[in-house]
């Protein structure tokens, strides 16, 4: 059986398996060397599990997910809240999932930084009008600009807010040794966008902060017109620690390499020797799908064979 230095987030195992632990098992199965925990996981899943049978590279936050993320983005109980008490507890939220991957011998804590408080109506249009192939309409202009008017406007305090509170999860997750991952976004009015990304990693050195470079996000938000999706890789790659590798076809993500658009390619001759692999596949791909995923990336270059 062929092993590749990879892992494979729990995101597939979606309503896949009666227990935590067969995905364990199908993972390995697969190819698969170690696992990341996704923000679907809560702490009734693991319970029962005999968890030092498995190894596990990262912990995406919110995990154990207790609290789930749309509970978290509702309350507002993020690390970008402009609220104390709500950034307090968006806070956290991630010191537990810093505490779980201290439990499991996990070196990475995957890191969302929260989010722009405004209307997220906007951008669900937008992204219609890129489906509906209007992409060059003076209304998808129009709304493009709108939305940038809207994020640099209202940025700077919770980008602030964000700053605080990395700075509190540094010195937590130093006791332990855990390096922060942070990822760039899906959505637009994410935080950060490519510039922020640049002010967030500078507050610490890359022995506790990083880049997470997710690949579908970089490619989604290029399609519809923001950021050049190697410009992260051109700025950041030097900061990387991580990398979740998915296909795109349009701005639908999470597709097994090789049944997309990205050019993976390109992507292979930035991916520092270090950066931690992991596969991040919507459950809706087949056990097939992934396992020729699993080659297509090795075959490119993005992977390697142990």
């Amino acid at each position: 059986m062929i092993t590749y230095d990879a892992s494979f987030s729990t995101m597939w195992a979606n309503k896949k398996f009666p227990a935590l632990d067969d995905f364990f098992i199908a993972a390995w199965q697969m190819g698969f060397a170690r696992v990341e925990l996704s923000h679907q996981i809560n702490s009734a899943m693991l319970a029962g599990i005999e968890l030092d049978h498995y190894q596990f590279s990262s912990i995406h936050e919110p995990c154990p997910a207790d609290i789930s993320t749309e509970m978290l983005k509702e309350r507002d109980w993020l690390v970008s809240s402009p609220d104390e008490e709500s950034r307090r507890q968006g806070v956290t939220s991630i010191k537990r999932s810093i505490d779980l991957a201290q439990a499991l011998g996990a070196g990475i804590v995957v890191m969302h930084s929260g989010s722009i408080q405004a209307d997220g109506s906007l951008e669900i249009n937008l992204r219609a009008l890129f489906e509906a192939g209007q992409v060059h309409s003076q209304g998808y202009l129009e709304l493009k600009n709108q939305l940038a008017e809207i994020r640099a406007a209202r940025a700077g305090i919770c980008l602030a807010s964000v700053k605080k509170s990395l700075m509190e999860l540094l010195e937590y997750a130093g006791h332990f040794s855990i390096r922060l991952g942070l990822e760039n976004r899906y959505h637009y009015f994410d935080i950060p966008n490519l510039d922020e990304m640049g002010v967030l990693l500078s507050l610490a050195g890359p022995d506790q902060l990083g880049f997470v470079y997710d690949v579908g996000h970089a490619q989604a938000l290029d399609r519809l017109g923001f950021y050049p999706h190697e410009e992260w890789l051109q700025r950041y790659s030097a900061r990387m620690i991580g990398v979740h590798l998915h296909d795109v076809i349009g701005i639908t993500d999470h597709l097994a390499p090789g049944l997309g658009e990205v050019d993976f390619d390109m992507i292979a001759a930035y991916l520092p020797e270090r950066a931690l692999r992991t596969c991040e596949l919507q459950s809706t791909n087949t056990a097939e799908q992934v396992e020729a995923g699993l080659m297509f990336l090795a075959e490119h270059g993005c992977i390697k064979c142990l």
